[in-house]
């Protein structure tokens, strides 16, 4: 067996598992156990189920010092603005040490090649295109590139040189600061904002002149805690600096989230339009890296016509765990004494990404433990009773089987309403303390795609985005009537579409609620509460549910209904005050690391 982890002292630690013949047995990250998101701690729970002994090998996304510096191509040149940076730099000791006490050979790699391979290795393609983009890393000397592989082999075809250019993913950053969200964690929510906004040249010409400002020192934030243990690392904004900023801007945030998207999406376009041109549009398009988890990109992409495009689906720095394992597996399967074939190296994974543990080994034990009444039922029972509550117009939960390797919820950690609600935006985001600018995500069947979204107006195959909900797309005119809870205010939506053999129980739900309502999508939102990783186990599962106060809960095969749980609010309550008590824990534990940081040895600010 082989093993990927992807640990960089700051945030999205993972691992993954990787078979004898090359297939992902097991793919998890830290933020699911730990319960702090974007958890950067060496993912020693990750590891806790996992028999090293059985590992021949650990494949590790970065280099084990700082790779050979690059000179961008024209392409990213004509694109970026010039790098402030100081280049590529390299992780401290400790980084190493840690890596190295697990006891087993380490194979290092090109971080940026990792996030290349994982989406070909997920694609399930034989040979692809793909295009990396995010913030950079230690020891990696590209913070985008164009790739060209295909079985045993990946070659760079243009990249932007760290240092050099200033990376795409930075003036989002710097915008999701400068309208008072967390930078690193919150950019999702600027994308959704800029729906809202106007364009405005003047704007776009102000934005990217602060931006510019912004990417010379002293930096505006940076990270706190990195490498620590007790503490999880985080990204700190000075707010003074960042509001003298903003007052340079004299624009709604609307507006400035806008001018935002709208040049990532230009220059991001230019960059696609090259690849087109100087590699054709034949071969599948792939895309990695946390610049591509912006939906409205990649739908700017789809429109340029190529054969088809597949987003990642852990198209961030967690995703690399997949690249690095098979990496990892592929080395050595070339160098084994008897040589694997091509095909037997390229085992895809793309039809899941059910790639973490179950939620529990016996679910009614754990519900009578908590002494909730509960029903347990057959698959068939369970499904007629969820679509019923779908029906009846219930917020229902779901925890069931293996969970989702990546940022999206696809039905197993999943919250599920009906979509005809105008005002079900307002009520859930209130239940799950959240206070986003998107709507909820729609989930359909394979068969009703073409009749939601207008693909006649797109040139290019997104089915395995919608798959993987990495794309938003065009609704037709009737959705935004029929189902106004999926539908932003400028006409997209995100869809999860679901074919029978992805997951034959929740097919059927969704053809029982279109059959009794005629509609062909509920909405689908990940569950967890805001600022919390989605649920992992059974017992986060009861927690969240209970703080929430939703009308139902399935559990592998038992059902809890809130109205037959009188007793629940209070324990909801109970929840409340005990979750308050924890953030003001780590609030203090925070500040700790802050002042330690800034008063007892040097800050690590990236």
């Amino acid at each position: 067996m082989f093993l990927g982890i992807n640990y960089n002292g700051m945030h999205d630690s993972s691992v993954c598992l990787v078979g004898p013949d090359g297939t992902i047995q097991y793919a998890v990250s830290e933020e699911r156990f730990s319960r702090v998101k974007q958890d950067g701690r060496f993912p020693y729970r990750s590891l806790a189920d996992i028999d090293l002994g059985q590992v021949q090998a650990i494949g590790v996304p970065y280099l084990d010092s700082p790779g050979k510096v690059v000179a961008s191509d024209d392409v990213f040149r004509n694109v970026m603005a010039p790098g402030t940076g100081d280049g590529v730099g390299d992780f401290p000791v400790i980084w190493r040490e840690r890596l190295a006490a697990l006891g087993r050979p380490l194979e290092f790699f090109d971080h940026h090649e990792m996030h290349a391979y994982s989406a070909y290795v997920l694609s399930g393609h034989s040979e692809a295109i793909v295009l990396t983009s995010d913030n950079g890393a230690y020891t990696c000397p590209v913070t985008s590139a164009v790739f060209h592989v295909r079985p045993g082999a990946i070659e760079r075809i243009a990249a932007a040189g760290f240092g050099e250019l200033d990376t795409l993913a930075s003036l989002y950053t710097d915008v999701t600061a400068l309208l008072r969200f967390t930078p690193c964690k919150h950019e999702g929510k600027v994308t959704g904002l800029a729906a809202r906004g106007t364009p405005r040249a003047e704007c776009r010409r102000d934005l990217w002149r602060l931006h510019r400002q912004m990417r010379k020192p002293p930096k505006a934030y940076g990270w706190i805690g990195i490498f620590e243990e007790d503490v999880p690392p985080f990204y700190e904004p000075n707010h003074h600096q960042i509001a003298q900023y903003r007052r340079q801007l004299p624009y709604d945030d609307a507006d400035i989230a806008r001018a935002a998207q709208d040049i990532l999406e230009e220059k991001i376009v230019a960059i696609v339009r090259w690849i087109g041109q100087h590699c054709g549009k034949d071969l599948p398009l792939l895309l990695s890296g946390g610049v591509f988890a912006n939906v409205k990109v990649n739908l700017e992409i789809a429109r340029l016509g190529f054969r088809s495009i597949f987003v990642c689906p852990p198209m961030g720095d967690e995703g690399l765990a997949i690249g690095a394992a098979r990496a990892a597996f592929d080395r050595h399967a070339v160098t084994a004494p008897v040589r694997r074939s091509a095909a037997a190296r390229l085992r895809p994974a793309r039809d899941t990404v059910a790639l973490g543990p179950r939620p529990c080994e016996d679910a009614s034990s754990l519900l009578r433990e908590a002494g909730l009444v509960h029903h347990r039922l057959t698959p068939l029972d369970a499904g007629r009773m969820l679509s019923n509550a779908l029906v009846a117009g219930q917020v229902a939960a779901v925890v069931r089987g293996p969970q989702e390797f990546g940022p999206r919820a696809l039905g197993l950690r999943s919250v599920l309403a009906g979509a005809a609600d105008a005002s079900l935006n307002d009520r859930l985001n209130a239940k799950l303390r959240r206070t986003e600018f998107m709507p909820f995500a729609p989930i359909l069947r394979a068969e009703r795609f073409a009749d939601v979204f207008e693909l006649d107006a797109l040139p290019t195959d997104v089915e395995d985005c919608g798959r993987f909900m990495t794309i938003c797309l065009p609704v037709r005119p009737w959705v935004a009537e029929k189902c106004p809870a999926v539908v932003h205010v400028d006409g997209t939506a995100r869809p999860q579409v679901l074919r029978r053999q992805d997951d034959p129980f929740l097919y059927d739900v969704l053809a029982a609620y279109e059959e009794r309502t005629g509609l062909p999508m509920v909405v689908n939102t990940s569950f967890n509460i805001h600022d919390e990783p989605m649920v992992s186990s059974a017992g986060d599962a009861v927690a969240a549910f209970l703080m929430a106060e939703l009308d139902f809960l399935l559990v592998e095969d038992c059902v809890v209904r809130l109205a037959e749980n009188p007793h629940a609010r209070h324990l909801a309550r109970l929840l409340r005050r005990q979750d308050g008590a924890v953030a003001k824990a780590r609030h203090a534990a925070l500040n700790r690391s802050f002042g330690r940081q800034i008063f007892e040895g040097p800050g690590r600010f990236r």
